[in-house]
């Protein structure tokens, strides 16, 4: 029953749409239009997943707050997105969490970018790994007794867990990243000029397989 929350930031010189959403339609749609948009409401198939869609998500919510605390709102880059989008499939495949990386030639967030072709002037990173499901941490979870199919234990009617939709997975992890200081501060500092995230889906061994996602959020300035 974890979840967890990382942070990495390195502030000196080191270095109308349908579910089909690409990159193109960050310049083109609008956050208005996109946040109207109903497939965002829909409940997440943690086997048939839109993940540009979910990550779509994560940048809108997180460029909510920048709004919200009057900065000037992340630019999209492709580039940066496949980064944080690399980190968080290296972290799933590979059975790890955190900035480094043991993978040869990923293993520092500059590393990645290098790869992306980019060499910013200032970098950060914000991780997390967080449930899938719209579970209230802390509650005790039956055994699921069909694959998938999660329910609390000891109520009355043993409730259902439903899984998250696309908008409100996007903003409990942006929700949780804003309630951390070193988070919070990588979001709001007026210094990062573009965004990427990324997300991956993994089955949680040691709670009876429960769908969890490993997020990513990639900041740098030139």
């Amino acid at each position: 029953m974890k979840k967890l929350t990382h942070l990495l930031i390195f502030l000196f010189p080191i270095t109308c749409f349908s579910q089909s959403w690409n990159d193109q339609d960050y310049q083109k749609i609008s956050p208005k239009i996109f946040f109207d948009q109903q497939s965002l409401d829909s409940p997440i198939d943690f086997k048939r997943l839109n993940y540009p869609l979910l990550q779509a998500a994560i940048f809108h919510y997180t460029n909510l707050e920048r709004q919200k605390s009057g900065l000037p709102l992340f630019q999209y880059s492709k580039e940066v997105e496949q980064t944080a989008i690399g980190h968080s499939q290296d972290m799933v495949n590979y059975n790890f969490y955190g900035h480094t990386s043991p993978i040869r030639f990923r293993r520092t967030l500059r590393d990645r970018l290098n790869r992306s072709g980019l060499n910013p002037k200032y970098i950060g990173e914000n991780i997390c790994s967080t449930f899938g499901l719209q579970y209230q941490s802390g509650k005790k979870v039956s055994k699921p007794t069909k694959p998938g199919e999660f329910r609390y234990l000891n109520t009355s009617n043993r409730e259902l867990i439903p899984p998250h939709t696309y908008r409100s997975f996007a903003q409990s992890v942006v929700k949780l990243w804003m309630e951390s200081p070193g988070h919070r501060q990588n979001i709001l500092n007026p210094q990062f000029t573009h965004l990427g995230c990324g997300a991956s889906v993994y089955f949680e061994k040691s709670f009876y397989g429960m769908p969890y996602f490993m997020a990513v959020q990639n900041f740098v300035a030139h």
